[in-house]
């Protein structure tokens, strides 16, 4: 049970309401399997987070979370549903064998798709658009997560297509040369989306160690180690490959039901078009887990979600020239009691800091590592004649904008 309750909080957007009420390490349930067999103990510790989870979801989600949610449904449901059209499950033909999306051929299927199949058509890519876009606004640090996700979603889609292209029963035809083309395109979309996850987990967990690192630390290693605790990312990893396994059954799902001319005539179909849509309502939930929990820990920090290497990268393709680099830079002032600092803004904006380490002399862009002891160096700085520890940026609010 929770040994404190959460308290309402506003905005999600605001990354200090993952701080507010109940900490992760703060959850305690009874783990009476895990001692007996120590080998399930992660198996415990993903159900803590998916308690924890489920806490902060039912307290930071507003309004807009949830209109999102259902008009990601909405997208599912008129994407895998024709609504009495008779489009899939039509006795007349339905131009089944016309097939072709070039609008030029007259002979083309495109041409050939009745008036309200259309109309469907354009409803669903309009909610799937205006999903995207309030993804957008809800998660801002996940803009770039957020094309991912959906990169992932179209490759496994059209991998699923293209392989019941070769078998139209696949995987269940074994057509010899067919099956074999097929069996070629559906790996390929699984790695793709094996690619994505992997890029989007190494971003998120190295940008959660950076943000315990500058935003957390101490200097007494266990309390360290506690933010690290809760800050944890097993059951959003979990929720990532979940959501990756997932669109694959969905996307199989929806191609097995189209590929077969006449589905009417097989026993059963209808299981199908039922797998797609529940299939349809998880993935989209999992891809607002996977979205908010990141947004959510890591809100207020002035940080980009994104991997080591590629902000070293950024960092590189912003350092500066040899001219600006010999300007002397403005020192920093302490917001509190207006004493230089030991952090400087070069004329070209960017910020040099000191490393924090006793009896090192590097120094370099906060949030990077020392060039000499290979420490991160904090965002925070120290002033040494007061103490107080503050975001690098505001030992310069009281400059002029220009």
């Amino acid at each position: 049970m929770m040994t404190e309750g959460d308290e309402g909080v506003s905005e999600s957007g605001d990354g200090l309401v993952f701080h507010e009420g109940s900490r992760l390490t703060d959850l305690k349930i009874q783990q009476n399997l895990s001692i007996d067999y120590p080998r399930l103990e992660p198996l415990h510790h993903l159900k803590i987070e998916l308690m924890f989870h489920y806490y902060k979801i039912k307290t930071t989600w507003t309004r807009s979370h949830w209109i999102t949610l259902v008009i990601g449904f909405l997208a599912v449901i008129t994407a895998g549903w024709d609504f009495g059209i008779n489009e899939l499950t039509g006795n007349d033909g339905s131009h089944f064998y016309t097939i072709g999306v070039w609008p030029g051929d007259v002979n083309s299927g495109i041409n050939h798709i009745d008036f309200w199949a259309g109309v469907m058509t354009i409803i669903t890519l309009g909610l799937w658009a205006l999903l995207l876009i309030r993804l957008w606004i809800i998660f801002p640090l996940m803009r770039s997560q957020t094309v991912s996700l959906f990169l992932a979603l179209f490759a496994a889609e059209v991998s699923q297509f293209l392989a019941h292209g070769y078998d139209a029963r696949f995987p269940l035809g074994f057509d010899a040369v067919d099956y074999s083309f097929a069996i070629a395109v559906s790996v390929v979309g699984m790695v793709l989306i094996i690619f994505v996850a992997f890029i989007l987990i190494r971003a998120v967990i190295e940008t959660r160690d950076l943000h315990v690192e500058e935003r957390h630390w101490h200097t007494d290693p266990r309390q360290m180690d506690l933010a690290k605790r809760d800050h944890s990312l097993i059951a959003w990893v979990f929720a990532l490959l979940a959501y990756c396994t997932i669109i694959i059954i969905h996307a199989w799902a929806g191609a097995h039901y189209v590929s077969v001319r006449q589905p009417g005539d097989v026993t059963g179909w209808w299981l199908l078009k039922g797998l797609y849509t529940i299939s349809g309502f998880i993935l989209i939930t999992l891809m607002m887990h996977v979205l908010w929990y990141p947004q959510i820990m890591l809100g207020t920090a002035e940080i980009r979600i994104e991997s080591d290497r590629a902000r070293q990268v950024g960092t590189q393709v912003t350092t500066p020239t040899i001219a600006e680099s010999s300007q002397p830079g403005r020192p920093g002032k302490c917001p509190d009691c207006g004493e230089i600092t030991t952090v400087t803004m070069r004329p070209n904006g960017e910020l040099n800091a000191e490393c924090a380490i006793d009896g090192c002399n590097g120094n370099g862009t906060p949030g990077e590592k020392c060039p000499i002891c290979a420490t991160r160096i904090s965002s925070r700085i120290i002033c040494l004649a007061c103490n107080t520890s503050a975001p690098v940026g505001s030992h310069f609010s009281d400059d002029e904008a220009w």
